[in-house]
């Protein structure tokens, strides 16, 4: 019943934002997006690139874009309503090169105006939507589980700062207007098969905890200036219900914090993230800690950053130990003219398994020059 008050509610609220109202012209689609290229080379850890499955070429060139179809109107009523489609462009730097399976990565509509926003479709929730986290001036992020060139063994579990389990999957999510600096936002989303584990299609089902029944998001964020200084703190919190059978987790849950300082060109920030699970018959868990911290300053054309990832991960029960990842990160940009970056980064990875085999750990060391469109 909560579920299906949720749903009405916000296409009640949606009826709100528009109602009596009419466009003073139609949507248009407009095209944008991103593009980047980069050269990299990076070393391996000689006891896990030994094992012939593991082995990689020193040097590589990888890439990633996304191209963009949006638009909006704004009604007489002064709410807007609007579009956005994001199509991958062909790369994909952390899986598989040029044969990515994702055709579009994010689908939604929204309307916004002086209740509020609200979004329906495939994007990611208000957590994640709100969160603040390590600045970083290169567009190769540290905070990632699958980092392109400092590659990690499958046998380590990793969790990152991002918040929450849902990834794309099609939701509903409400963010109210800003309030002295203060807002909040909430996310639903379902899954349409009445027992989780939707294998009707992908985009239906959550995604990174397939057999969940349903699924929830809360972010808060304070943004504001005071005097000289930016400051923006966030809270999050996620849950997901898996209540399928007894052999499956019967729900996963995290919580988040950050905080952003801004002061004449520097940004100081970092977030902390703690996954919980409750399980019974699972072999392996993704329960543990990440955080990430850094700095950033930018002046001109120029930005530089120093940047830091740590997860502490249990892994497998059945172990005493913990799954740990290690990384830090020198990058940087240049501004060539309006939309295009030279940049690069310097950046190092510890890979820890819990278990004794040397081969399922990794230290990696490596860096990058690349160049960033946007369009």
């Amino acid at each position: 019943m909560k579920k299906i008050l949720f749903g009405t509610t916000a296409l009640l609220a949606a009826g709100a934002f528009v109602a009596d109202a009419q466009a003073s012209e139609p949507v248009k689609l407009q095209l944008g997006g991103y593009y980047e290229y980069f050269v990299v080379g990076a070393k391996q850890d000689s006891d896990w690139g030994s094992i012939a499955s593991n082995r990689a070429n020193n040097f590589d060139v990888q890439g990633e874009g996304e191209i963009y179809f949006k638009g909006s109107t704004t009604l007489d009523n002064g709410a807007t309503i609007g579009v956005m489609v994001q199509l991958e462009a062909g790369t994909d730097n952390n899986t598989d090169g040029n044969n990515t399976n994702d055709v579009v990565d994010e689908s939604y509509m929204y309307v916004s105006g002086k209740y509020g926003k609200l979004m329906l479709g495939s994007v990611d929730n208000a957590a994640y939507l709100m969160r603040a986290a390590a600045p970083n001036a290169s567009y190769m992020e540290v905070d990632d589980t699958n980092t392109s060139y400092l590659l990690k063994p499958g046998a380590v579990n990793d969790i990152i700062t991002d918040v929450g389990f849902d990834g794309d999957g099609n939701k509903i999510t409400y963010m109210t207007p800003k309030f002295y600096g203060l807002q909040g936002g909430i996310t639903y989303t379902p899954s349409n098969a009445s027992s989780g584990d939707d294998s009707l299609a992908k985009s239906e089902r959550i995604e990174k905890a397939a057999d969940a029944d349903d699924y929830w998001a809360f972010g808060l964020t304070y943004d504001r200036t005071i005097g000289d200084v930016g400051l923006l703190l966030s809270a999050g919190y996620t849950i997901a219900d898996i209540n399928t059978t007894n052999t499956r987790k019967t729900n996963m849950e995290d919580f988040s914090g950050g905080i952003n300082l801004t002061y004449a060109g520097w940004t100081v920030g970092g977030s902390v993230r703690r996954v919980l699970q409750s399980f019974s018959m699972d072999t392996t868990s993704s329960q543990g800690w990440a955080w990430d911290a850094g700095v950033m300053y930018a002046e001109g054309p120029y930005a530089v950053s120093l940047s830091y990832r740590s997860s502490s991960t249990e892994g497998s029960r059945t172990d005493a130990d913990e799954d740990t990842v290690s990384m830090i990160a020198l990058g940087g940009k240049y501004a060539l003219g309006p939309g295009v970056d030279l940049f690069a980064q310097l950046a190092t990875a510890d890979y820890s398994d819990e278990g004794s085999v040397k081969s399922d750990s990794n230290t990696a060391y490596g860096g990058l020059v690349g160049i960033h469109l946007d369009f």
